[in-house]
């Protein structure tokens, strides 16, 4: 591998006001000083620019095994790094589902032949899999269980029973999708199917979030590491932050978004959870600003625009999210809302420290060389035109985020 010297970098993990070099040498980061020429290495003229650890969204769907018309593990990947990600963690609702040990060893064998960044993978839990999980829960791919609490895309329901079985037996992250079956149950029988995505929410209501937060913090004990993933209400945030050790993520379509998007956008705007009012969006966003979010992920779910422009209710929920992860988060920074350091946590350090990766999520001599260069002056005016996921569009169309990445690095080797 060829070593890498990035020149006149102002390093933010570093000191971010005097430019360095950085040497990255056998897929670490070297050395952060004023670095000699060296013979063979690629240097980098990195003279205005700011060096980030590179981002770590631990939700996506990649699609691959099942579903590859959407998106596969190479599209995925590329997006991914184009938009300034290094390392996702892959959720397990493929077809076949992930929730066997032959399943897992076959993705990982498919995410073994993608080197654009790191995939991680999620097993999904059941009645009836603890000893397959435990069977591949020390693979280097393996990054969790997901426990599915309410019907979405796919079929892994699982109680909490199972939950608290499967704690006690293994020692793992188990993140969650966190809504009741029970209520969502209740809805869809008071209210019917609906007409409409404006439906969605009431279909969906809060209740059915609070209520399994409420569920999952009743079996929570300390040293258990329980995550909450797309927390879209401060109602669920204060059962999570008041828990002694559950750690969540929201996504910026929930910080950008409310149910008034799903009316306009139709069913381009469907997702689990869906949009919230406005008001949920102010106090989550505000919530975000004051630190407690843990982490900010995507649950990147691409659909081809004609499948999202089939009749309610066939049209299926989700939205993508990994290339814009990144530019949205520093928007915020050259917005004002959060400094430089909230963006690392935010998109870096934190799940970086939940997902137990110990080796990445800052920039330091002796860690992974996952980086990315940015410049701090850039924008990007979102095109459905410059997505590079397969499914060729965003929410954020048409919207101003900070520029993409000018380059992307991953355990030392420069992807673009």
């Amino acid at each position: 591998m060829t070593d890498i010297i990035f020149r006149s970098v102002k390093v933010q993990d570093y000191d971010p006001e005097m430019p360095v070099d950085v040497l990255v040498a056998n897929g670490l980061v070297s050395a952060i000083d004023n670095i000699p020429a060296l013979p063979g290495a690629q240097e980098i003229d990195c003279a205005g620019l700011w060096m980030l650890p590179g981002a770590i969204d631990m939700h996506v769907h990649f699609r691959e095994p099942g579903a590859t018309h959407k998106e596969n593990m190479l599209s995925g990947a590329r997006a991914a790094v184009l938009g300034g990600v290094t390392t996702v963690a892959d959720m397990p609702n493929n077809t076949p589902p992930i929730v066997t040990r032959a399943a897992f060893l076959d993705k990982a064998a498919l995410a073994d032949a993608v080197d654009m960044c790191d995939l991680r993978l999620y097993m999904g839990l059941t009645a009836d899999n603890i000893d397959e999980i435990a069977s591949v829960a020390a693979h280097p791919r393996f990054a969790g269980i997901k426990v599915f609490l309410g019907a979405t895309t796919g079929s892994m329901l699982c109680d909490m029973g199972t939950v608290e079985r499967a704690a006690r037996r293994l020692d793992c992250l188990f993140v969650f999708h966190a809504e009741s079956e029970a209520v969502l149950r209740a809805a869809a029988a008071a209210y019917g199917p609906g007409t409409s995505a404006a439906d969605h929410l009431t279909l969906r209501p809060v209740e059915a979030a609070v209520d399994a937060v409420r569920r999952i913090a009743s079996v929570f004990s300390p040293g258990m590491r329980f995550h909450i993933c797309h927390v879209s209400t401060t109602a669920e945030l204060d059962i999570i932050n008041s828990s002694g050790g559950i750690t969540c993520e929201t996504a910026p379509h929930y910080l950008t978004f409310s149910a008034q998007k799903t009316e306009v956008a139709g069913n381009f705007a469907r997702m689990n959870p869906p949009l919230r009012t406005e008001s949920d969006r102010a106090a989550l966003f505000n919530a975000m600003v004051a630190g407690r979010i843990d982490c900010l992920a995507t649950d990147h779910a691409p659909h081809l625009p004609d499948e999202k422009l089939r009749p309610w209710p066939a049209a299926p929920s989700g939205v993508p999210g990994v290339e814009t992860l990144v530019p949205w988060t520093l928007r915020q920074f050259q917005l004002g809302h959060i400094n430089i350091s909230a963006a690392i946590r935010l998109l870096s350090e934190r799940p970086a420290a939940i997902l137990g990766l110990a080796d990445r999520g800052r920039i330091a001599p002796g860690l992974r060389a996952d980086l990315m260069l940015w410049d701090p002056e850039s924008t990007w005016e979102v095109r459905n035109e410059d997505i590079a996921s397969m499914c060729g569009w965003s929410l954020f169309d048409g919207m101003v985020l900070a520029g993409r990445p000018i380059h992307a690095c991953v355990a030392g080797k420069l992807v673009y």
